[in-house]
């Protein structure tokens, strides 16, 4: 009847109990096996200190073993005064090498074999079903297909615009152009063309469209020199001519530029462009080529 469940109850849960005490009683006996293996030589000043704890590790599992009833601690506090050779636990004390390494559960996962049969589980349809779509091979859609409406690429809007007459200088500030003249990379005296600035370093020589000159060190440039670019501010120009010197702004279109930089490769030089109409007003003369050696205003 009724008290007949209530006891069984009580029985089960003592068993649970025991179980758990069981448990404990293991780890603290583990423990303390630990603490002797590791007990320090004789004169050690922490002997005293590691022996009172491992004492009292072994006063507790006693007191929880006879309390619980489980004989597994007894045991293992009766196999931890035994040598090493005999210590009850491997795992802890033996050393890494190349035959007890690997990797963590769950690092390598199984890759999905298909197509082996129905007793894998993955046979016949492999996983993908009947028909449709999604069972085909290479069965998705195109990038961007939002299933015939319309696509996010269409929705938004336009904005800008690309011009064509855009332009890309690599820039020399008037200090760099200073830097290489006092080094001695440069010869003031001659004139100083786009093909001059590339061969020295002072720009790169990735040169898309022409060379702009800026303002940069402009208090203390005082060099008198003849200089041909694509481009020049204003505060470089009066640095410049300040000093003496004269600034030519010549148009070279991309075929231009390549024949000044390099004409080993053109058995025929190319005869120069003129700029665009919309391009006019930014440049005073054609570009010459091959690469002039006097300044515009010298040749008559």
């Amino acid at each position: 009847g009724a008290a007949g469940v209530v006891l069984k109850r009580e029985r089960q849960g003592e068993r649970e109990r025991g179980r758990e005490a069981m448990v404990l009683g293991r780890l603290l006996a583990r423990a303390g096996c630990e603490l002797l293996r590791r007990r320090p030589l004789a004169g050690d000043a922490q002997a005293p200190l590691v022996s009172a704890a491992a004492a009292a590790s072994f006063g507790a599992i006693g007191a929880f073993g006879l309390r619980a009833g489980v004989g597994a601690a007894p045991r293992l506090l009766a196999t931890s005064a035994a040598p090493a050779a005999d210590f009850p636990f491997p795992e802890l004390s033996e050393p890494m090498k190349l035959n007890n390494i690997g990797d963590n559960p769950g690092a390598r996962k199984k890759r999905k074999r298909v197509g082996r049969g129905i007793g894998s589980g993955h046979g016949k349809t492999c996983g993908r079903g009947h028909k449709g779509q999604k069972s085909r091979s290479g069965g998705k859609p195109r990038l961007g297909f939002e299933g015939g409406q319309t696509p996010m690429r269409l929705r938004l809007p336009r904005r800008g615009f690309n011009n064509p007459f855009r332009r890309q200088y690599q820039w020399l500030n008037l200090y760099r152009l200073d830097e290489w003249i006092k080094q001695g990379r440069i010869d003031p005296s001659k004139l100083i063309t786009m093909k001059t600035l590339r061969d020295t370093g002072a720009v790169s020589s990735k040169i898309l469209d022409g060379v702009k000159v800026l303002g940069g060190g402009h208090e203390v440039f005082d060099h008198k020199i003849a200089l041909e670019v694509s481009s020049c501010s204003e505060l470089a120009r009066q640095a410049i001519e300040k000093a003496g010197g004269q600034v030519h702004l010549v148009y070279y279109n991309k075929l231009g530029l390549k024949a000044l930089h390099k004409p080993h490769r053109f058995d025929v030089t190319p005869f120069p462009a003129r700029p665009p109409p919309k391009l006019r007003p930014y440049f005073e003369y054609v570009g010459r080529l091959p690469a002039p050696d006097t300044p515009i205003n010298d040749t008559a």
